[in-house]
């Protein structure tokens, strides 16, 4: 710069700069001064760069720059030729492109992409490609997508390693306060389609699927894990179905009707809701057929067999396992319904019924002999003390303390005990963590709910970097 601020210019191919429509000419003497009014005295030019006489950049009067554009609509536009990569920016260890106009690969096996708006990589360990973020006073979402030709959101992994096998998609919700309400979910889907009057499809809010390709692999649509660790009071201390914490494996609901699966509080349920539970044949001669299961209001085991009845007697003993399973007192006897299947029978008795089985004999003295059908029904051990028609949880939106008084059922099971089998992996003597995958969420056990970030290593939630093995 001189002095009086303009500025020398010297190349190897003397130019100057015409003021009046801020272009660069090819000629001129080296060392040609440009002119002070371009410089500070004006700028009510656009000024424009060219090189092989072909315009590449221009700053607009208004401030608008533009890189092969003549007239930018934006601060900054850039306009790439086909198969370009549009902008590129990095450090040393994560870079990416803004208008990325070259095919790529995704995936095994590998999807073509013509190309990105954004193309982001990082190569280097620990980086991540992208990051978006919402705070302070913010009220939109740190990141929306919108489609109207295909998926919105389009999450691939591919993992080769035996050890971490990571979701495609993760999403959590960390919530520290106790005055939240309503459900707190780190998914939520909702579908909205379809005309008045037209019945072509089916809205689902979900959709999923588990397989393998080969086959070769058990697989679940949908896998449902509630931590267990809060459910609710003492059952030896009982409940009174105010202070009660209803954890459910899944629970699902069609209008009026709701329905929880795999429900831990004072007693264990494996399903719980209203309806019936039901069976569908398809019938190629009665048509699809529904039949449905017979409900009590207390839970028994039945079983049945057969006896023969010599000179009018028999002796049952009862399925050594089926004893181990039930409940058999003087407060709990078995109960035994008998057909005899034989003619001119005087009828028949059942007596001396013991937790190890019963006679069959025939009245009034008789000494027939012929077959004898017999139904048992025994009280299960399971659930055990939970009483007669026992108080069932309301749909997800209504929290136990807040049941209207109506709701409440006679039998709230207070002061009763509930009997509980031993977990699977207690009667069974492992560990459920042996058996889990790093990167995974540990079933059961002390460390039940978290995820498992190597050996002795355990989290929240899965952490935004492959954990170690």
């Amino acid at each position: 710069y001189n002095p009086d601020g303009t500025l020398n210019i010297t190349t190897t191919a003397p130019q100057n700069l015409n003021t009046t429509t801020g272009s660069w000419l090819t000629t001129g003497n080296a060392g040609t001064v440009i002119p002070t009014n371009f410089i500070g005295t004006t700028d009510n030019v656009d000024w424009v760069i060219r090189t092989n006489n072909l315009e590449r950049l221009r700053v607009l009067k208004t401030g608008f720059v533009g890189i092969n554009v003549v007239a930018p609509t934006a601060f900054v536009e850039v306009n790439a030729a086909a198969n370009v990569r549009a902008f590129y920016a990095h450090n040393n260890n994560v870079g990416g492109y803004l208008g990325y106009d070259v095919s790529f690969n995704i995936g095994t096996p590998p999807q073509a992409i013509s190309g990105a708006g954004i193309y982001a990589a990082n190569p280097t360990a620990g980086y991540t490609s992208m990051y978006a973020q919402s705070t302070g006073a913010a009220t939109v979402a740190a990141a929306i997508q919108y489609s109207t030709v295909w998926i919105a959101n389009y999450a691939y992994t591919n993992s080769n390693t035996a050890g971490v096998n990571p979701p495609a998609s993760y999403a959590e919700l960390n919530i520290r306060s106790a005055g939240i309400t309503g459900i707190q979910s780190a998914v939520f889907g909702t579908t909205l389609r379809g005309a008045l009057g037209a019945n072509a499809g089916t809205a689902t809010g979900g959709l999923f699927f588990g397989g393998s390709a080969a086959n070769d692999e058990d697989a679940n649509g949908v896998m449902g894990l509630a931590n267990g660790k809060a459910t609710g009071a003492n059952p030896a201390g009982g409940y009174t179905g105010t202070a009660l914490n209803v954890t459910g494996g899944g629970y699902f609901q069609s209008n009026a009707n709701w329905a929880y699966v795999s429900l831990s509080s004072t007693v264990a349920r494996k399903i719980v809701g209203t309806g019936t539970v039901n069976e569908i044949i398809s019938s190629p001669t009665h048509g699809r057929i529904t039949l449905t299961c017979p409900e009590s209001p207390e839970y028994w085991y039945t079983d049945y067999g057969n006896a023969v009845l010599v000179n009018g007697k028999a002796h049952v003993e009862l399925d050594p396992i089926l004893k181990d399973v039930s409940m058999i007192d003087a407060d709990n006897p078995i109960k035994v319904i008998c057909q005899p299947g034989f003619e001119n029978c005087k009828g028949i008795a059942v007596i001396n019924k013991t937790s190890s089985g019963f006679d069959i004999v025939e009245l009034n003295g008789g000494t027939g002999n012929g077959p004898v059908d017999y139904q048992v029904v025994v009280k299960p051990k399971t659930n055990y003390g939970e009483g007669r028609f026992a108080q069932a949880p309301g749909p997800v939106c209504v929290k136990p303390d807040q049941e209207p008084a109506s709701a409440k059922a006679a039998n709230q099971l207070i002061g009763k005990t509930i009997y509980h089998w031993p977990s699977d992996w207690d009667a069974y003597h492992y560990d459920p963590e042996q058996f889990t995958p790093i990167g995974q969420m540990i079933t059961a056990g002390p460390h039940m709910g978290e995820i498992k970030l190597g050996n002795g290593q355990y989290g929240q939630g899965l952490p935004a970097t492959k954990p170690s093995k």
